[in-house]
């Protein structure tokens, strides 16, 4: 078995191709791990992938940025036994600019403008309760909540407005997704608030986003959505005969990306 990985700038994900697999495999799991290689983490979609001609094409939005890394494949037959696990090692793989990543709808995913951060806080989930005849209370306590903090991004022109309007429209968890050299601004998995924008000026195209972001645990690995659904091929292709003709394989298929405006529901 062999796993070639491309970087794809265009939605900031890792393209990667398996084959060589072996005759009985129906599916495959992928998991990923940093050093020391003892937390794997599942990559979200893999076993849901048809394996055709012993090859399975699929993505990876959520890869660990700046640091070598490891993934972790695990062969199916038909019936759900384990047949075969192999363990590739990954280069570093960089990038520049920050982005917001929609796991549930990746083609979605966009760089970002960070212009500013509010102030982190951490909420405390503990309370106090008096206690008749004394004259302390007691403390019920519980772990503090994780981090929030309002987000500011910045569009310059309304194409990037509306395309910011339809990442937030889905109201799903986001990933921000951030390069290694970062330091100042927690990425990670959010719920976000209220959303506003502003103006900088009247007449200005910019706009001033400020999400409140409340971070929260990343989606499970059964959350899984496509760049290119069937929306994107019902918006692009006329007949089933053409989208066969511009498409030798399921995988070609896949690769392909839709746009932003197909998640809006009328």
């Amino acid at each position: 078995m062999a796993l070639a990985i491309e970087f794809d700038v265009t939605l900031c994900r890792q393209v990667m191709d398996l084959t060589g697999l072996g005759a009985t495999t129906d599916h495959v799991t992928v998991d990923r791990a940093v050093s020391p290689f003892v937390r794997w983490e599942t990559v979200r979609g893999w076993s849901a992938q048809p394996v055709s001609g012993n090859a399975v094409t699929f993505f990876d939005y959520e890869f660990p940025e700046g640091t070598d890394y490891k993934y972790r494949v695990k062969e199916f037959n038909a019936s759900g036994t384990l047949t075969g696990t192999t363990e590739y090692a990954v280069s570093a793989t960089e990038f520049n600019e920050p982005w917001l990543k929609i796991p549930a709808v990746p083609v979605l995913n966009r760089p970002v403008v960070i212009v500013d951060r509010g102030d982190i806080t951490n909420r405390s989930r503990s309370g106090v309760m008096d206690v008749v005849g004394r004259n302390y209370p007691v403390q019920i306590g519980d772990v503090r909540a994780g981090l929030a903090y309002t987000l500011q991004l910045l569009t310059d022109t309304a194409a990037e407005e509306r395309d910011m309007e339809y990442t937030l429209s889905t109201g799903d968890v986001i990933f921000l997704h951030l390069p290694a050299a970062v330091e100042v601004l927690p990425g990670g998995y959010f719920s976000v608030g209220d959303v506003q924008r502003a103006s900088t000026l009247r007449r200005s195209p910019r706009r001033v986003w400020s999400l409140p972001l409340i971070a929260v645990a990343a989606p499970g690995s059964e959350v899984i959505g496509s760049a290119y659904t069937i929306a994107s091929v019902l918006a692009e292709y006329e007949t089933v005969t053409t989208m066969l003709a511009d498409n030798d394989t399921i995988g070609d298929l896949i690769s392909r990306t839709g746009t932003p405006s197909e998640v809006l529901v009328p």
